[in-house]
């Protein structure tokens, strides 16, 4: 149902990735939206992955970083789990990793299984905010929500120097989301492709 949901608002990636065999970690591959899924390492970074790293830009007026936690009681993840809950949560249909940052930006690369939902659509000013949290499992009667069956989310953007993950996170505590049912990846797209892990580009999906 959720997932029904989900597909009638966000483009979702839909190609299958090629696997390498790593001594690092084993290979993780997982079905989303009825395809299968592999993450891999590699040790040779791909043309693709130096362009995230090179053109990951900051949103900061000055150099800066984002705090290494977005919000109380959301918890601040790495690699791994990132992997494992795409693996398990996003397989079983019940959560869902949210790119945060601007299609333009995503269509340098992204984290396979990811769907895009730039950070300024969950912005109270947005007329179609209450939609997006109902397709995230959000029920509203009276104009009151309820979120007690909303998927579980991790939230990611370009990386440490940028904010849009953060102000996502803000932005749906405030509208009343659990931060229990939120986490946060912050080292975002430059951290992932530098590391070698598998991603994906608008070329190769043929959505976002």
């Amino acid at each position: 149902m959720k997932r029904t949901a989900l597909a009638c608002l966000f483009l979702t990636v839909s190609t299958v990735c090629v696997a390498q065999t790593l001594p690092v970690t084993d290979d993780a591959v997982f079905t989303f939206n009825g395809q299968d899924i592999t993450i891999s390492r590699s040790a040779n970074l791909p043309p693709a992955a130096l362009d995230v790293v090179s053109r990951a830009a900051s949103d900061c007026i000055s150099p800066c970083l984002s705090p290494m936690f977005a919000a109380p009681n959301v918890a601040t993840i790495g690699e791994l789990d990132v992997i494992t809950f795409l693996s398990t949560e996003v397989e079983a249909g019940d959560g869902l990793l949210i790119d945060a940052r601007l299609p333009a930006d995503r269509g340098v690369g992204f984290i396979p299984a990811s769907v895009n939902i730039p950070s300024a659509t969950i912005a109270p000013t947005n007329p179609y905010r209450d939609e997006i949290l109902m397709a995230l499992g959000a029920e509203q009667f009276q104009g009151i929500f309820s979120f007690d069956d909303v998927l579980s989310l991790v939230i990611y953007d370009d990386g440490p120097a940028t904010q849009d993950a953060p102000a996502f996170i803000t932005d749906m505590i405030d509208a009343g989301y659990p931060a229990e049912k939120i986490a946060y990846y912050r080292g975002g797209m430059q951290v992932w492709a530098s590391l070698g892990l598998t991603i994906e580009t608008a070329a190769q999906g043929g959505n976002q």
